[in-house]
């Protein structure tokens, strides 16, 4: 039986009227139920008015593709949810709706678009009675077939589809975008749409936006009705800037800050209040601005930022941008490629700035010797890189050492070089003046002889995680709370390594470190980036210099198959040196005096636990 002959027998049955004239936003509006949303339990078009015109634009009939990119938390899943209840009840025909994975998907049919449909007795009418027909992540309606699937090749190649809707496709491994679009070619009226929160720059998803109209939200503002965009720069989401708001170190005080936050128009000149009534209004009279006329005119795209979200209050926005940017001065980046990808949905640059690239080694020189005093040292640590040698160039066993001490804006050099022995490094570290909990050894290699060393000497371990993992959690009590904070360090860990003396077990403690955000941090405070530096003194070895300028950034897809730029050794070049100076920056945040300077207040993310 065709699609045709499908449809006239479900409309001979009544289960399907006659198309309607409208918009599914006019469908919809007051009518829709949406028990998932903590937010509004009904559909209210002009309570979420920048959904409105991405709605309009993929019932459009000359509409083939619409690009969707919104802030997290800004109902941008609604506009998938809603077109799917659309065809079911309008215009049905085969529908693919592909999140990150196959367990997403089964997530998203569960929890919102089946209790969507079982919540509207216009849609559970057409629900198939048959148990067999109504499974996880599948339901075969009388007319139409909807699938809910992860983005994996053996989805992309398995059916022809007429509507295709992704959700986040930046997170897909690369092709897969492209492998999905083909399920639509040769069918007639097919509809593409994606949902997504900012991408990376140069990426599929972000090709896709930019090949579109790219249409930007605009408000009018208050006072002169000028329309503009909103976005959060310096000059335009605002607050005031005293010495009782910022202190004379740079410490933001929030209590005193947010009380203040506004939006100051672009084109007045006067400020906007934080208050989500106003603002509800200026977004109910919203509109969005084509910046790309060369666009095909099948072809749609949109974005609004998350301070353009009435419910989002501003200086939540300006909190988490400050700390962000406060955070990536201090080496951490994370934290702003997740704003600027969640908060204003951009496309994130990962290409290495020029300054990463290559380190001048005269910037780093500090006006010190190695071993004198460091006035306002908070701590310091001695970091080995264990090696076996090479014996073809007659080379035995050694290791090499960085010594660091750290204070309240720099971090210098004490030591480093290379010696022979575990005993000699013992000496070193007594003469050094470090404590033996800070003398800590890469165990990567020769892990059980390396931790039999740690535990006689009491030194710790660490070891590099080389995946492109970049945060450990820390379950801890806050305030009698149990929380969860994230850090590019695990938790300690324990290796046994034999029974002592009376029978006691000798354990060897060893920590994991995400060796890329350490990286990222380690070489923007080498390269100037940072408030904080990494500096060498003046009679730093030759063999310190060569060692810790190999590593460069290139991009490689990760086992998930996305794209990224990651730190890497160039090609047969020794970089011992430069693994014992990271694994410095390691030893200083597992400190706790030490992580409050080098990891900015507030960075690190605090989540409540299930």
């Amino acid at each position: 039986m065709t699609e045709q002959q499908i449809w006239l027998a479900t409309l001979a049955k009544g289960m399907i009227p006659e198309k309607f004239g409208g918009s599914m936003v006019e469908y919809f509006d007051g009518k829709l139920r949406l028990p998932h949303s903590t937010r509004y339990p009904m559909y209210i078009a002009e309570e979420s008015p920048w959904l409105i015109e991405p709605m309009r634009a993929i019932g459009e009939p000359g509409i083939k593709r619409v690009d969707v990119r919104g802030p997290a938390g800004a109902a941008k899943s609604l506009i998938g949810e809603m077109h799917i209840a659309w065809t079911i009840d309008n215009e049905p025909g085969f529908y693919y709706y592909v999140h990150q994975s196959d367990p997403d998907g089964t997530d998203a049919m569960e929890d919102r678009i089946l209790p969507m449909l079982q919540a509207n007795d216009f849609l559970a009418r057409k629900l198939p009675n048959d148990r067999h027909k109504q499974r996880i992540a599948k339901i075969v309606f009388p007319h139409m077939s909807l699938y809910c699937v992860g983005a994996n090749m053996s989805s992309a190649q398995s059916k022809r589809v007429k509507y295709l809707t992704m959700e986040e496709p930046h997170m897909y491994k690369p092709g897969m975008m492209t492998a999905f679009e083909k399920r639509c070619e040769g069918v007639r009226n097919a509809k593409i749409l994606t949902l997504s929160t900012g991408s990376v720059l140069g990426d599929e998803s972000d090709a896709a936006y930019q090949s579109g109209t790219c249409e930007e939200w605009q408000v009018p503002c208050p006072h002169c009705r000028q329309f503009q965009r909103m976005v959060d720069n310096r000059d335009r989401l605002i607050f005031d800037r005293t010495p009782e708001t910022v202190t004379e170190n740079g410490e933001y005080v929030w209590n005193r800050i947010l009380p203040t936050v506004r939006y100051n128009c672009e084109h007045c000149g006067l400020d906007w209040p934080n208050d989500e009534s106003s603002r509800r209004s200026q977004a109910q009279l919203g509109r969005y601005e084509v910046t790309n006329a060369n666009a095909p005119a099948n072809h749609r795209s949109f974005h609004w930022e998350a301070v353009a979200v009435h419910y989002f209050d501003m200086g939540q926005i300006l909190m988490e941008k400050l700390k962000a940017s406060t955070a990536a001065k201090a080496g951490q980046i994370e934290p702003l490629r997740d704003y600027m990808q969640k908060r204003r949905a951009l496309a994130w640059d990962e290409s290495p700035a020029e300054s990463e690239a290559s380190i001048e080694f005269d910037r780093i020189k500090g006006a010190y010797l190695k071993r004198e005093p460091f006035d306002g040292e908070i701590g310091r640590f001695l970091c080995i890189d264990n090696q076996a040698g090479r014996a073809s160039r007659g080379e035995g066993a050694h290791r090499w050492y960085v010594c660091r001490a750290f204070g309240q804006s720099e971090s210098r050099i004490i030591d480093e070089g290379r010696i022979v022995t575990w005993e000699e490094l013992e000496e070193l570290r007594i003469e050094l003046g470090v404590e033996p909990g800070r003398t800590l050894v890469d165990i990567a290699f020769d892990t059980q002889a390396v931790q039999e060393v740690c535990v006689r000497y009491g030194w710790q371990g660490l070891w590099g995680d080389s995946t492109n993992r970049r945060e450990f959690p820390h379950h801890e009590n806050f305030n009698g709370q149990r929380i969860v904070r994230k850090y590019p360090f695990s938790s300690v860990n324990v290796g046994h390594v034999g029974i002592g003396k009376g029978g006691k077990v000798r354990q060897a403690r060893y920590f994991f470190w995400a060796q890329q955000p350490i990286k990222n941090m380690y070489h923007r405070m080498r390269g100037g980036m940072s408030t904080y530096k990494f500096t060498a003194p003046q009679n730093v070895s030759v063999e310190y210099q060569k060692q810790t300028a190999v590593e460069f950034k290139r991009q490689e897809v990760d086992r998930s198959g996305q794209k990224r730029w990651s730190w890497t050794v160039q090609k047969g070049k020794a970089n011992h040196l430069l693994d014992c100076d990271q694994m410095c920056l390691v030893s200083a945040l597992l400190d706790a005096r030490l992580r409050s300077v080098l990891f900015t207040t507030g960075e690190v993310e605090i989540e409540e636990t299930p």
